[in-house]
């Protein structure tokens, strides 16, 4: 064949003396209405060219792309790394490719990558929202596309995917209070509209609350000071415990705390989210709640894709156990 020359449908066409519509039903398989010439004549033409139509074009005359998108909150975070592990896992093995953007808790981000996804005429999108997502599913509805939250339950979203944020942390902080902890410093950033930060948050509060010990609640960020959070550690008589729910502040808290690691877990606890890649390795080793990121992955996109195939019975969401890990910081291992 001449390398030079692009074969395209109509190159098939011209050489088997047959119209291009002709062609498509051959290659789509609709060669019912066709006689046996005609078929012969296509399939020695496709034959000498090796041609090969494209799965792109062929996606988009049907109406489908096979491109999912996928927008995270912070994609250098150990638990989006993981989501989108398993959402790629499952689109591979489905015949999906993934577009993946990240809104740095930016709801104008998150409303830009999801109007190029939708330009890009992606099948469906799996998103974690940066707060209420209103706008951006209002976006989604007008384009037409489905979506599925993921770490969250927003009011308005049809389909989501979530951990079991209160439920964990509430037996997580107890646990701890029992080991003789009598006061809790809940270290947290500023929980807005985030469904998981405002579920442990509360179970912080009210688990603190049923064990009859105190709980200040402070809000930090990523600007925060090591010196502030050293002293607000250090604040308060008996035994405190420090509680972080964003798995992306806790390595900033527990660098912060070095100059107590020699009081953990004595007269300090420490207790957070995730980061299971160093949590476990750290001296003291760090109690996590541990959320199953690669199952929470696999199943958002297992639940988008089912129902863009419109399989029946497929449950609208899903809430997905974490685990505790007590370790060292709170005298746990």
């Amino acid at each position: 064949m001449d390398g030079s020359r692009r074969i395209t449908i109509q190159t098939i066409a011209d050489e088997a003396q047959v119209s291009k519509s002709t062609v498509s039903c051959y290659l789509n398989g609709r060669t019912e209405k066709m006689s046996a010439e005609t078929r012969e004549r296509i399939a020695r033409v496709i034959q000498k060219y090796d041609y090969r139509p494209s799965a792109a074009a062929r996606l988009l005359t049907a109406g489908r792309s096979c491109l999912l998108g996928v927008v995270v909150c912070d994609i250098t975070n150990g638990f989006a790394n993981r989501l989108v592990k398993g959402i790629a896992q499952v689109c591979r093995e489905s015949g999906y490719q993934i577009l993946v953007g990240t809104s740095e808790y930016d709801p104008d981000a998150e409303l830009l990558h999801l109007e190029r996804m939708a330009g890009m005429k992606v099948d469906g999108v799996i998103l974690q929202p940066t707060g209420q997502p209103d706008a951006s599913l209002a976006l989604l509805r007008r384009a037409g596309v489905p979506v599925v939250c993921i770490d969250s339950k927003p009011e308005g979203a049809p389909l989501w995917v979530a951990t079991s944020n209160y439920r964990s942390t509430f037996d997580a902080v107890s646990a701890c209070l029992r080991m003789g902890y009598t006061r809790c410093l809940l270290l947290s950033a500023e929980p807005g509209l985030l469904t998981s930060r405002q579920e442990r948050c509360q179970a912080c509060l009210d688990a603190a609350a049923q064990a009859g010990a105190p709980c200040h609640a402070e809000l930090i960020g990523a600007d925060t000071p090591d010196s502030e959070i050293l002293r607000l550690a250090s604040q308060g008589g008996g035994r405190t415990l420090v509680f972080v729910p964003n798995c992306w502040l806790l390595p900033k808290v527990f660098r912060a705390l070095a100059p107590l690691h020699g009081e953990i877990p004595a007269r300090l606890g420490l207790l957070g989210f995730d980061n299971e890649e160093w949590a476990e390795f750290s001296v003291p080793s760090v109690s996590t709640i541990v959320q199953p990121a690669l199952q929470e992955g696999a199943s958002t996109a297992a639940l988008l894709i089912d129902n863009l195939l419109g399989k029946p019975g497929i449950p609208q969401n899903a809430t997905l156990a974490c685990e505790i890990r007590l370790r060292g910081s709170t005298s746990g291992g």
